[in-house]
């Protein structure tokens, strides 16, 4: 299907508008850091974009079900794909997972509290 002129930079704008959104409320919440992953980070926007965040939060729930604290607080007209780790998952991982070095290597760090 072809793609109307002007519909990747309306999405741009859109995505921006949601990130600032974001970025307002991650001081509340009680995070350690957030990074700012995948084509967003790297300027490059389709009608598709979604905003990707890695968060490092305390926290002593199960990994599977972390994600589900940043969806209720992060609402937003934007597809938001969060992975959560504890402090000391990050800091284990964050050399040995190669997703996980790659978004810490090309990402972009958006809060660090």
């Amino acid at each position: 299907m072809p793609m109307r002129v002007g519909f990747a930079q309306f999405r741009k704008q859109m995505v921006e508008r949601e990130l600032e959104n974001i970025q307002e409320i991650l001081p509340n919440l009680g995070l350690e850091k957030v990074i700012l992953t995948g084509e967003v980070a790297a300027g490059e926007f389709t009608p598709e974009s979604r905003i990707e965040l890695i968060v490092v939060h305390d926290t002593d729930r199960p990994f599977g079900r972390r994600s589900d604290f940043f969806s209720y607080h992060l609402g937003s007209s934007v597809e938001i794909d969060t992975q959560v780790y504890t402090p000391e998952e990050f800091e284990t991982l964050k050399e040995t997972l190669p997703a996980l070095r790659r978004a810490c290597a090309e990402g972009r760090e958006i809060f660090n509290a």
